[in-house]
């Protein structure tokens, strides 16, 4: 079978459905032998997935001309025979349309959005959804989303799941990584946060729990926030500012990619208080990189962190406060975190992801 993929967003922003596609796609071209490959996007003369596949070019960055005049005629001159779109795929496709929606937050927690995307999604991504002949998600509690909000049949909608990269994100007992980090970032002995700019994430609890921390325990650790900004982030810095806390809340935009682990391996604990998550990629890094996790008790998040994660209510400083507190104090809770994270890590491999998504493949034949 002859696969076009919509692989737009590898030349856009770094965001959670970037890093799916493309490890997932790594992963799919090692094993399949049988399906021939063709991805669509704005190359210049990059090719993510090497020379062995073909690439094809979007004359325009626009959303609307890719999805209402560029996509239809680009897939019927190059005999595509299943077109693979994220969340939206584009109208009057002339062969099958398969569909990855990694979550519905915008349905279900409209709040977080931007008002102008959730009238958008609602719309096309339920019409999308609908015509599509399969339908891929990442967490089960998406996946029952889907199903619930769509009328969708439980057959349509198969989970392929989320994946870390462990040759990336691992362990580092030497010191090394601390070494590197201070060198490059000037920063040593921290707490992590990593995520985009924006209200979900629930910077803004976190910096009072912070600040709720910091009034008991003059010595806390910077906390350090890595993410690009998105929209709505006015509160994060406003929130600093009102606090007294802008030598202590460190937030770092456009980190290189290669230097990521390291923030991860030199950190203290990783905190990440999201209100909703379709899963939630960064825990996974943490949890690889043997960090004590403090994370989210709601939406898919507890499906990512498992037993290896501290949970609590994100709505509620005061319980985050008293989990980083328990992890700062009690070195037995601190140690056990951290040989748990790796073991929790390993059970969401990209290989894995892989063998989903062909099993979802055949169901198509």
């Amino acid at each position: 079978m002859r696969i076009g993929v919509d692989a737009h967003v590898l030349s856009g922003k770094y965001q959670g459905s970037r890093t799916y596609l493309s490890n997932l796609y790594r992963q799919v071209l090692r094993k399949d032998r049988s399906n021939e490959y063709l991805f669509f996007g704005h190359w210049n003369g990059a090719e993510p997935f090497g020379q062995t596949v073909r690439y094809v070019e979007y004359k325009s960055t626009s959303r609307w001309k890719r999805l209402a005049l560029q996509a239809r005629p680009l897939v019927r001159r190059h005999n595509v025979e299943l077109f693979h779109s994220a969340y939206i795929a584009p109208i009057m496709l002339s062969c099958d349309s398969l569909l990855s929606v990694l979550d519905i937050l915008f349905e279900t927690h409209p709040q977080f959005f931007e008002k102008s995307l959730v009238v958008r999604n609602r719309l096309l991504v339920r019409y999308s959804a609908g015509k599509a002949r399969q339908v891929h998600t990442i967490s089960e509690f998406a996946r029952q989303a889907l199903i619930d909000r769509y009328k969708l049949h439980p057959e349509k909608v198969c989970l392929v799941p989320c994946g870390v990269d462990l040759e990336r994100f691992h362990p580092d007992f030497s010191g090394d990584a601390a070494d590197r980090v201070a060198t490059h970032f000037g920063i040593r002995d921290y707490i992590l946060t990593v995520g985009r700019l924006e209200p979900r994430k629930n910077h803004v609890g976190l910096i009072r729990a912070y600040s709720m921390l910091r009034d008991k325990h003059k010595d806390l650790p910077l906390l350090v926030i890595v993410g690009d900004r998105d929209f709505g982030f006015d509160g994060l810095f406003e929130t600093r500012q009102r606090l007294g806390l802008e030598s202590a809340v460190k937030v770092m935009n456009h980190v290189d990619d290669d230097m990521l682990p390291d923030l991860y391996r030199a950190a203290t604990m990783f905190v990440y208080p999201s209100f909703a998550e379709g899963f939630g990629i960064p825990v996974l890094e943490a949890l690889a990189s043997a960090l004590p996790v403090i994370t989210s008790n709601v939406t898919a998040i507890p499906e990512a962190a498992g037993d290896a994660g501290l949970l609590i209510d994100p709505t509620s400083s005061e319980q985050i406060a008293h989990a980083m507190e328990s992890v700062l104090t009690d070195t037995g809770m601190a140690a056990e975190l951290s040989t748990r994270g790796p073991g929790q890590a390993r059970k969401w491999s990209w290989d894995e992801a892989a063998r989903c998504y062909l099993a979802a493949l055949q169901r198509l034949e």
